[in-house]
């Protein structure tokens, strides 16, 4: 029996404008999802694949432009919706599990009343009942502690905790198709695996369907039954998943297939050779005699769970990294890795413990998630030359003329100063990120997961770039990551952590 399609783009064209210039996005892409189906977009960061994603649910700026073609959602035209008549639709016929999931959530709501707020506007159930189901659903996404955590807002949680939450609320009134950008870019490969099943489950019904962008080819062969390919805002090539990757046709989608293949490879390689703490050191290790940077000692950090409970996050913390050194600091989602992270940038004040710096010590932090961090009013330009004006340098020509020499130094292209955040791609703007920490010549750079949400090849690209600018200004990183096949290449040091104390 024939079914209609739950999902429906026809010739869709999109731009973007700001600045007297225009930026086409999506260039007459068209594309469809039965029920019951798992649909995977994937491509390189840039390509337009959030663009396509929001257009479905009619959720785009005021910078965007609709050319051409119509979305059909359950069979009905959203492209010609009113904003009353979608916000019926958002949620209820379709919901969206976004990237940054610190820039989804409300700040000033807890997370348990985020949860409920779906249910109650769609589903017309008491508080009583809508708690009920918002805590089923924390349990369901493995919240820790959900009757504690309920109360919690988002600043408590990790950023993995947080896209766990994000994934709750999209859930929570049963919604018929689920639009998940990638939903897991935060999170470990297990806990990857995990969520990419729960949403498998919950959305293989009769009646519902799944379409998820991710730059993971893993993930997309694990979890779609059909794979779409996006370049510079065209499907270039689309089919079964099983037959896209096993014989790909377009030149793209070939290298995507060998990037991943290649990482494939290279983490078997490793895994096969063992990974004995001794031999963690990568490059010609740092000598004792250099001076330290950062010292650690006997760390502890806790987060209040309630009023009567805390969770220690951090427990007899030591770790030191030294001048000129590039540490990895690895684990598991929720670990503690970003708290420790804080603490050593003093944006969080442990219960127990020292931290010492070396006298002078510069330090700067890049964010796993530039696109929370940057305010979207400011342009590119103005976002790296903050810290310089903070300190108080007024000059206008020579603060354009340092931020074009970091700019040029994190290999930025000098067109994109007069951009906004959203103007640029997620590359792009962890480029500016980090040209924006380089501007004050720190000794210490902290990158916290700066690599998780981009797609592979992008993610070499600014790994080799860190590496690059590590070894040519002689500064010490202290560099996030739960992907440890890729901090071993680079790394001096490794540093796992776990839930239980720092192992070294």
């Amino acid at each position: 029996m024939k079914r209609d399609p739950l999902l429906q783009i026809e010739n869709v064209r999109l731009s973007f404008s700001g600045r007297g210039e225009k930026i086409d996005a999506v260039r007459g892409v068209s594309l469809s999802l039965l029920p019951g189906e798992s649909l995977a977009l994937v491509g390189e960061s840039g390509c337009g694949k959030t663009a396509l994603c929001r257009s479905i649910l009619m959720l785009h700026s005021r910078h965007a432009e609709w050319e051409s073609g119509r979305i059909l959602l359950c069979g009905k035209p959203v492209t010609n919706m009113t904003e009353k008549e979608l916000e019926q639709v958002r949620g209820r016929d379709a919901a969206m599990i976004f990237q940054d999931p610190m820039t989804s959530l409300d700040p000033a709501l807890s997370i348990g009343r985020q949860i409920m707020e779906p249910i109650l506007l769609h589903q017309k159930q008491s508080r009583k009942a809508a708690q009920e189901k918002a805590l089923q659903l924390m349990e369901q996404v493995e919240i820790d502690h959900p009757q504690e955590r309920f109360y919690q807002y988002p600043h408590h949680f990790s950023g993995g905790m947080r896209q766990r939450a994000a994934i709750a609320i999209a859930l929570a009134a049963d919604p018929r198709l689920i639009i998940a950008d990638e939903p897991t870019t935060a999170l470990d490969a297990d806990v990857q695996d995990k969520i990419m099943a729960l949403l498998l489950r919950l959305c293989r019904g009769q009646d519902r369907g799944l379409l998820f962008v991710t730059h993971d080819l893993r993930l997309a062969r694990k979890a779609a039954e059909r794979t779409a390919v996006m370049k510079d805002g065209l499907i270039v090539e689309s089919g079964r998943t099983e037959e896209l990757f096993s014989s790909p046709q377009h030149p793209y989608t070939k290298k995507l297939v060998e990037l991943a293949a290649c990482k494939e490879r290279c983490t078997a390689e490793k895994a096969g050779r063992g990974q004995e703490k001794s031999s963690f050191p990568v490059r010609q290790s740092v000598k004792e005699k250099e001076q330290i940077l950062v010292s650690v000692e006997g760390l502890y950090k806790s987060f209040p769970l309630s009023r009567h409970r805390q969770q220690t996050v951090l427990r007899d913390i030591d770790l030191t990294v030294h001048r000129g050194e590039l540490v990895g600091l690895a684990g598991a989602s929720g670990c503690g890795k970003s708290t420790l992270a804080r603490c050593i940038m003093g944006l969080y004040r442990p219960e127990k413990g020292k931290i010492v710096f070396a006298e002078g010590c510069r330090r700067q932090m890049v964010f796993q998630d530039s696109a929370s961090a940057f305010n979207p009013r400011m342009t590119i330009g103005d976002i790296i030359a903050e810290p310089l004006v903070i300190k108080g340098m007024k000059d206008k020509q020579k603060l354009r003329e340092r931020v074009l020499e970091r700019m040029a130094e994190t290999e930025l292209p000098a067109a994109l100063i007069d951009r906004h955040p959203y103007d640029v791609s997620g590359g792009q703007r962890q480029r500016a990120a980090i040209a924006r920490a380089l501007i004050t010549d720190p000794d210490l750079l902290v990158a916290d997961e700066p690599v998780s949400s981009l797609d592979i090849s992008s993610q070499l690209q600014i790994i080799r770039l860190l590496e690059r600018l590590q070894r040519e200004r002689q500064m010490a990183v202290l560099l996030i990551t739960h992907d440890i096949p890729m901090i071993e290449e680079i790394a001096d040091r490794i540093i796992r952590l776990d839930e239980k104390h720092a192992e070294v």
